[in-house]
C-alpha cells in the first residue's frame, strides 16, 4: 500500500489510517528543519516522526487521531506549537494565540483558524501556496457554528494562498472551492439559530 505521498519537492504526507484512526501527517522540508503538521496516532506515523532529528511540530487540534502520538514523540516545548486548547490538554509547548511567522528557505505561518469542529485549532500556510487546515472543514456533532463559520470563512478569504488540504483525504482543493463550499453551508443558517444543522445540507 503506498501511503506515503509527495505533494511537491517539499512537502510529502502519510496518509490517513482507519484502524486505528489516524489522520494525515505532513512533512515540509525547511533549509534546517522538517515541520510536521499533526503527528497521527498510528505505529508508522511514530516511528517517521522520531527518525528525523532536527524538526518541530505543529498540531492542527487535539482530537486523537492528529494528537496521540505525541506523548511518544521526543521534541522540545520551544519547536511544539499548540493551539490554546491542545496546549491546555498537553500542559506545554509553545502556545499559538496570534500568527507566528518564518522563514527556513520556505516561508511558513502558523494560523488560529476558527471553525466549528474544534477548539483552539492551527492551520499551517506553506509558501503562500498551500494551506492545511485540519478538520477545520468540518462541523461539530451539533452541525456547523454560524458564528465560527462566518468567522472561517472571513479569514480563508483574507490569507494569501491557492490551495487547501483537509486531514482524511489527499485532495488539493482549491482556495475559491473551499470557501464556495463553505459559503453554500452558511446560506442555508436560520435566523436566531446558532448552529446549522446536518438536515439542512
Amino acid at each position: 500500500m503506498d501511503d506515503f505521498i509527495e505533494i511537491n519537492s517539499l512537502i510529502s504526507l502519510l496518509t490517513s489510517s482507519e484502524n486505528p484512526l489516524s489522520a494525515n501527517v505532513f512533512f515540509i522540508k525547511g533549509k534546517n528543519k522538517t515541520y510536521i503538521f499533526d503527528v497521527g496516532s498510528n505505529l508508522r506515523s511514530k516511528e517517521l516522526i522520531n527518525n528525523i532529528k532536527s524538526k518541530a511540530i505543529i498540531i492542527s487540534h487535539f482530537h486523537q487521531d492528529h494528537f496521540k502520538n505525541i506523548s511518544e514523540i521526543n521534541i522540545d516545548d520551544k519547536n511544539l506549537y499548540l493551539g490554546n486548547y491542545s496546549y491546555k490538554v498537553l500542559g506545554h509547548g509553545t502556545l499559538v494565540d496570534k500568527i507566528i511567522e518564518f522563514n527556513d528557505g520556505i516561508n511558513i505561518q502558523i494560523i488560529p483558524l476558527p471553525n466549528s469542529h474544534s477548539k483552539g485549532a492551527l492551520a499551517l500556510l506553506i509558501d503562500n501556496a498551500f494551506l492545511l487546515v485540519g478538520d477545520a472543514l468540518e462541523g461539530s456533532k451539533d452541525g456547523y457554528n454560524v458564528s465560527l463559520l462566518f468567522d472561517e470563512i472571513k479569514l480563508l478569504r483574507e490569507l494569501d494562498y491557492t490551495y487547501i488540504i483537509a486531514s482524511h483525504d489527499s485532495i488539493i482543493r482549491p482556495k475559491d472551492d473551499v470557501i464556495k463550499y463553505l459559503e453554500d453551508i452558511y446560506s442555508k443558517r436560520v435566523k436566531s439559530v446558532p448552529y446549522i444543522s446536518y438536515d439542512l445540507l
